[in-house]
């Protein structure tokens, strides 16, 4: 009886209950957010790399009319600041000197932005420009000079070799060397970054409205920035158009917006354009990598050794420099889903006068992928081999787990031998061979790439912050209907759909009477949001944790007043029963209604009411999805463009919430990764300014350039709550190598390898031409 009245909702392909509201315009977005008297705030941003700043003049902007304020350094002296090893923060209005395009000068408050833009280009800056820091090689050996003059520009260095390293690299059969660069992205997101603020005179509380990742590390930011009590700030997070990390940083423009309402005792919102996007948004995935590797002579790899160098930008973004985090964390995962023994990393991040660099999906991994399926595939080329079977004779394999890495991380239970066979058979390995020599005879060049990943997932410390556990707070209203609230910071992943169906399955009550509720820190508990692949497994888990606390309650309410046993009682379809006696049953409304308005039915004992915290603390401090990304591509030698034809994918993140959730970041995923393997740059010239400044120039994949994807579920189970792992950065960790295998694969006749990302046209006819 117990199966039939209630369904399984985990692992169903239940549509988004987001979706509704989202696709027919009914969402609030932060440039939504309107109160009487909102003042609109425009910044003055930095036009040098590098200056010194001699003089600002913002009288004729103060008597604009319909300007409120105008504020610089002096009126909002707050320093974004990290930590002591860094020596260097970002001021939130520049003080005295500019360290890259964009920087945040002077803030305009007025009427509305149309007044504020009007104003800010009457305001006159006097700069004295410095040669900028541009080129990473030379800011590490401080050249041409320091970006601050009070700190090295190596912010961060680090060193580590396993024992044994050079004994085993020097008595390798075979050495390779290799240098992969990959070039400055950013998130770009359909709503870009916003902040509204505003005072209420009457308790002294600030709300602010922000977008971003993570709701209470954004209050702890503000309070902590602005030296404010953390009961008076509230952050209400509307929907997110889209994060990727780059929401997960607190900015300087959110510390002028709340320092501006509090000052001012006025509403102030503020919107970035695009421009300012591209200018200010964190960037990531700066990074050159130094490799050499050993290998025996049946392409068995021993051992790798990479120097890591990373640009950081002028400041560190706060309150975690993505240039330490893609170095470090790559570091570690560097040998990926392969048993090498032996790795030795020496790590440099360095400032230089570019914007800085943050978080952006996925982090290190697509830098570490690309590198690991690029040393696999030049091994395989070097011994004539073929990739596939270099791969297999690499993979780390099931009686191996749990796994320690050369890095002494720890792998829990994954797939990875059996997820590129299932990807393999997906393309259709063994006749896209033959069908490849037929095409080269044609003077057409395809070539398929292999990518086989390693995520590390729902750690302790991520972009999302320090807090490694989650929390949920579920409360059954008199209706019987279900108020679940979290504090995650979604930004599209679809939580509201899956934290209601593993809470579903709990408590026995249909989906459609579930409400998940985020994005309050004054009615969410308190959490770590969102970020690191740590909502399925963490997010997920509190809900599991609350929900089972919330079980137990409803059955000894249930137990008490149909006077059975706790272990006869069985949850389902709204109802509480007797296991074989059916008509023995209660609604949950009824036993809602029994525990907050007939209280003298209660035994002593049980609590009135039913409302639950949950938290959840895993006791792995991280767990690894893992997976398989094919690409097929066909290159054009004579114009040089790369079309991706066909794609595969063999994921495994655990027991699967929601496939079609799962295949939804997937599909976004591979987006992205071609997107990064083509087509994005943010480019500077010589002056430190920044070319790529709209998406005329910054250029994104379109539907077209998307093949359709072929998608194969497999489950591993983590040892954690559910046996979820999280999965939202594995498909563009994977997907960029894939495809930039895939290329030198087609240029294999031409000798072509490729060792920087995006792949441009250029590079390709200087590959054919270069044979």
């Amino acid at each position: 009886m117990a199966e039939v009245l209630r369904p399984q909702m985990m692992g169903a392909r239940v549509s988004r209950l987001e979706d509704p509201r989202l696709l027919s315009g009914q969402a609030r977005f932060l440039d939504d957010i309107q109160v009487p008297g909102m003042l609109e705030v425009a910044f003055v941003r930095s036009p040098h790399a590098a200056a010194k700043i001699l003089s600002v003049d913002v009288e004729a902007a103060r008597h604009l009319p319909g300007v409120y304020a105008v504020m610089t350094h002096q009126e909002c002296p707050v320093m974004l600041w990290n930590k002591e090893s860094y020596k260097v923060g970002q001021p939130a209005l520049a003080d005295g000197e500019v360290a890259f395009v964009g920087q945040p000068v002077v803030a305009v408050i007025a009427e509305n932005r149309y007044i504020a833009e009007d104003a800010a280009e009457l305001i006159r800056v006097e700069y004295q420009a410095i040669t900028p820091v541009l080129d990473m090689r030379d800011a590490i050996q401080e050249k041409p000079r320091r970006v601050h003059e009070h700190a090295e520009n190596v912010f961060f260095k680090k060193s580590r070799q396993t024992p044994g390293f050079d004994e085993a690299f020097a008595a390798a059969s075979h050495h390779l060397t290799a240098s992969f660069r990959t070039n400055r992205q950013t998130a770009v997101t359909m709503e870009p970054r916003g902040t509204a603020a505003m005072l209420d005179a009457a308790s002294g509380r600030l709300t602010v409205y922000a977008s971003t990742q993570s709701p209470h590390r954004m209050r702890e930011d503000i309070c902590n920035l602005l030296d404010i009590p953390e009961h008076l700030v509230r952050i209400i997070v509307p929907e997110v158009g889209g994060g990727f990390g780059m929401k997960a940083a607190c900015y300087p423009e959110d510390v002028v917006v709340a320092q501006a309402a509090l000052r001012y005792r006025k509403p102030v919102k503020w919107i970035s354009d695009r421009l300012e996007s591209l200018e200010s948004d964190v960037h990531a995935r700066d990074d050159i990598h130094d490799v050499e590797v050993a290998f025996d002579d049946d392409g068995k790899i021993i051992a790798i050794k990479d120097h890591l160098m990373a640009d950081g930008g002028a400041y560190p973004a706060y309150p975690w420099s993505g240039a330490e985090g893609e170095t470090g964390l790559a570091a570690r995962v560097l040998t990926g889903p392969y048993d090498i023994p032996y790795l030795a990393t020496d790590i440099d991040c360095t400032y230089s006068n570019k914007t800085p660099l943050g978080s952006y999906r996925g982090v290190w991994g697509p830098i570490a992928s690309f590198i690991q399926e690029g040393l696999v595939d030049r091994v395989a080329r070097h011994l004539n081999l073929d990739p596939a079977d270099v791969r297999r004779r690499n993979m780390i394999r099931k009686e191996q787990f749990p796994y320690r890495n050369a890095a002494r991380m720890i792998y829990d239970e994954g797939s990875y031998l059996e997820s590129m066979e299932e990807a393999l058979k997906l393309i259709g390995y063994e006749d896209f061979r033959k069908r490849q020599a037929v095409l080269r005879q044609q003077g057409r060049y395809v070539g398929v790439g292999i990518s086989v990943f390693v995520e590390p997932t729902a750690m302790a410390s991520s972009e999302a912050g320090e807090v490694g556990y989650e929390s949920c707070t579920i409360r059954i209203e008199p209706s019987g209907r279900v108020t679940a609230a979290f504090g995650l910071g979604p930004s599209g992943q679809g939580h509201e759909t899956t934290m209601a169906q593993l809470l579903a399955d709990q408590l026995g009550v249909p989906l459609a009477d579930i409400v998940v509720l985020h994005g309050d820190t004054d009615s969410a508990p308190y959490g770590g949001g969102t970020g690191g692949s740590r909502s399925g497994p963490i997010g997920g888990g509190a809900a599991l944790v609350a929900g089972r606390q919330m079980r137990e309650r409803l059955i000894k309410y249930a137990a008490h007043l149909l006077e059975a046993g706790e272990d006869d009682i069985e949850l389902g379809d709204g109802k509480a029963w007797v296991a074989g006696v059916p008509d023995r049953s209660l609604t949950i409304r009824t036993i809602a209604q029994t525990a907050y308005m007939d209280v003298s039915k209660i035994p002593e004992g049980l609590p009135i009411g039913l409302e639950i915290t949950g938290r959840y603390l895993p006791k792995r401090p991280v767990t690894f999805s893992n997976g398989t990304h094919i690409a097929e591509v066909e290159v054009d030698v004579h114009t040089g463009v790369v079309k991706v034809t066909r794609y595969a994918v063999a994921n495994d993140c655990g027991r699967v919430i929601n496939p079609t959730i799962v295949e939804g970041q997937i599909h976004g995923g591979v987006a992205q990764g071609i997107g990064a393997a083509v087509l994005e740059a943010l480019r500077y010239d010589e002056d430190g300014q920044l070319v790529t400044t709209s998406l005329l120039d910054y250029l994104l994949p379109e539907s077209t350039d998307v093949p359709r994807i072929d998608v194969h579920h497999i489950e591993t189970p983590s040892e954690g709550e559910g046996g979820i792992k999280g999965m939202a950065e594995g498909s563009l960790i994977a997907a960029p190598a894939a495809v930039a295998c895939a290329i030198s694969d087609a240029l294999a006749p031409f000798g072509g390898m490729v060792d920087t990302l995006p792949v441009t046209p250029d590079m390709v006819l200087k590959m054919v031409q270069d044979r």
